[in-house]
């Protein structure tokens, strides 16, 4: 699975197109798309603390997917937090962007950014830190 980015995130941050990609995709249910042309990105991504990135590519796409909603409140925000356990989408957005998703990340990147800390919760809810 590729990877992508919102093309108003793409316009934001002023990336340059590395090159050009035709590709037909086969989404969940068995849809398929029509071939089509995605322009091509080298990225770099951090983690918040900056001690950590990793450069990979990315297609752009105006749309990757709709909102989705925030974890709501609930008890395991504070075992979250007993934990150390940073939800970066709860805390101040500085970039004041909208839930959409902006940045898919693939299988082809998302195993390197695997640390390999897992923590299984008391909520039944198990956080991998990356």
């Amino acid at each position: 699975m590729k990877s992508y980015i919102s093309s108003d995130i793409v316009k934001s941050m002023n990336y340059k197109t590395k090159n050009e990609v035709n590709l037909k995709q086969s989404l969940f249910g068995g849809i398929e798309t029509v071939k089509s042309v995605y322009s091509n990105y080298v990225i770099e991504l951090s983690n918040v603390d900056g001690n950590y990135r990793c450069k990979f590519e990315v297609l752009a796409q105006k749309r990757i997917c709709s909102e989705i909603e925030q974890l709501p409140s609930g008890p395991w925000l504070n075992e979250f937090k007993m934990h150390g356990i940073r939800l970066t989408d709860l805390e101040v957005n500085r970039f004041n962007v909208d839930k959409e998703i902006k940045l898919l990340i693939g299988a082809d990147v998302g195993g390197k950014l695997l640390t390999g800390k897992v923590k299984t919760l008391r909520s039944n809810l198990t956080a991998v830190h990356t």
